[in-house]
Formats: C-alpha cells, structure tokens, sequence
C-alpha cells in the first residue's frame, strides 16, 4: 500500500482515472435521482389533472349520463316494434291483394277462415298431383 502522492506515471493515471470514474459515477447518480424527481412530479400532476378533468365532466354531464341508457333503450325498442308492425301491415296487404287478384275473398268467422270463390274466374277442379287425386281451384285469367 502507498501512502502520499503517486510518483509513478501510470499511478498517476490510475489516481486521475478514478478521479474521473468517481466524478462520472456521482454525476450519474445526481442526473438519474433528478430525472425521477422530474418523472414523478410530472406523472403526479398528471393524475391531477386527468382526476380534476374527469370530475368535472361527470358534474357537467351527470344528468345525460343517466338519462342516456334508458333512451337508447326505449328509442331501440320503438324501432323494433314499428318495424315489427309495418312488416306484419304489409304482409296483411299483400296477402289480402294477393287473394283479390286471384278471385278470393277470406271471410273470418268464429267457426273458421272461409275462402270464397269468384264464379266468374276460379273453378273448383280435381287434379293428379304425385299420383294422388287432389281437391284443386282453377284461376282462369282474362
């Protein structure tokens, strides 16, 4: 072990390397403690701007948010029930033309659904359908 000053050119660098490495490493450590100092301080008043942020907005919009599910709902639901409706309108009324057209007239009664027939353009006819005898109505057209 030496005591005092090197004499010694390669003690002398050795001295002044450590000098060195032992100014780098402090710096080192005092840049990194101040950038956590800085990140921290930074993510924390980002926290309490997005908390500040995120409570005023629920005050300024508290009554749309609980109103807003119930008319979503109810405006997806009329939807529906008038699709429901008109479909089942404008199957009623092809339906109906349908049978019109073709001679019929449907008469709805307590006993039963009777079709009636026009004379002038059906005939009731027996036909072979499959090899089967079947009860048939004959649409003569104009």
């Amino acid at each position: 072990m030496q005591t005092g000053k090197p004499t010694r050119l390669s003690e002398k660098l050795n001295a002044e390397l450590d000098t060195i490495r032992q100014d780098y490493a402090a710096s080192m450590a005092s840049q990194l403690e101040n950038f956590r100092t800085d990140l921290s301080s930074i993510a924390t008043i980002a926290h309490r701007t997005i908390e500040s942020d995120t409570r005023t907005f629920l005050r300024q919009n508290k009554s749309w948010l609980t109103i807003s599910p119930w008319l979503i709902t109810g405006t997806f639901l009329a939807g529906i029930a008038s699709m429901m409706a008109a479909s089942l309108l404008w199957t009623l009324m092809l339906a109906s033309s349908e049978m019109t057209d073709l001679g019929l007239t449907r008469i709805d009664r307590e006993d039963g659904t009777w079709l009636v027939l026009d004379p002038t353009t059906t005939r009731v006819r027996t036909c072979t359908l499959g090899g089967r005898s079947v009860t048939c109505i004959k649409i003569e057209e104009n």
